[in-house]
């Protein structure tokens, strides 16, 4: 399994559950949610994606990258930019001296 859509994939998960729970309880108990209620359910959300990863692990990849693939150009740009190209081809395989 790949480690790349583990952290992204933990943090939509959080981000989503307590976002659910923190609306169910506005909507249905007409109280504002405590930071406890909210940080409980990001942990649950993040566990509960890596329970997932760990059944489905080609499915949820999959769709994990095509949710980070939504994220608009700039930002990912922005995100990833690591001091412009350099021009050094990368050789992968046994050196020759």
């Amino acid at each position: 399994m790949s480690t790349a859509p583990l952290v992204p994939g933990m943090v939509i998960g959080g981000v989503v559950i307590s976002c659910l729970g923190a609306a169910s309880t506005h909507y249905l108990e007409e109280k504002n949610p405590s930071v406890k209620s909210v940080g409980r359910d990001f942990i649950i959300g993040a566990i509960m994606v890596m329970m997932i990863l760990q059944l489905l692990p080609e499915s949820s990849t999959y769709l994990i990258e095509y949710i980070l693939a939504l994220i608009p150009l700039s930002l990912a740009s922005t995100a990833t930019s690591g001091g412009g190209d350099t021009g050094v081809e990368v050789k992968v395989g046994v050196p020759r001296f």
